[in-house]
């Protein structure tokens, strides 16, 4: 159960219309982030748009999903980064329309350098992607921070 103090309370400026995490997209996938004790989790519903094969959620679609949270896990600690490297291990098919729960840690920091890890879980706990990512910090006043 989320509570007031686990909900994102500030939402990434300027990203209303991210497919990830925008909530003006129509075809988006309108995660519902909240703070864990170690990064972020999110739970979203991959719908019929989102599919590959037929039932199936496309692959990148899931590599997108472990981005945002990622990119998340950091905007929860104050810290605005761009991804500079993904890396997605696929598990085993992943059904649409299917509750799934994505959940991001930040593992370490060099300078402005972050490493995370996320996977994302079925509601029976297996995981169905798994992946690490590298982001780097923005200064203010680059790529969209206005912050």
């Amino acid at each position: 159960m989320t509570t007031p103090d686990d909900r994102l309370a500030t939402p990434v400026p300027g990203s209303e219309w991210c497919f990830g995490c925008g909530t003006e997209n129509p075809f988006g996938l309108r995660p519902r982030f909240r703070r864990t004790g170690q990064g972020v989790e999110a739970e979203f519903v991959a719908r019929p748009e989102h599919q590959g094969f037929r039932g199936l959620v496309q692959g990148g679609i899931l590599a997108a999903m472990l981005d945002e949270v990622m990119a998340h896990a950091l905007w929860a600690q104050g810290v605005f980064a761009v991804t500079g490297r993904l890396e997605v291990v696929f598990r085993k098919p992943t059904p649409i329309e299917t509750p799934l729960r994505a959940v991001a840690e930040v593992l370490e920091c060099e300078g402005r350098k972050y490493m995370l890890r996320a996977w994302l879980a079925l509601p029976d706990g297996s995981r169905t992607v798994e992946g690490s990512g590298t982001f780097v910090e923005l200064p203010e006043g680059h790529f969209g921070r206005t912050d």
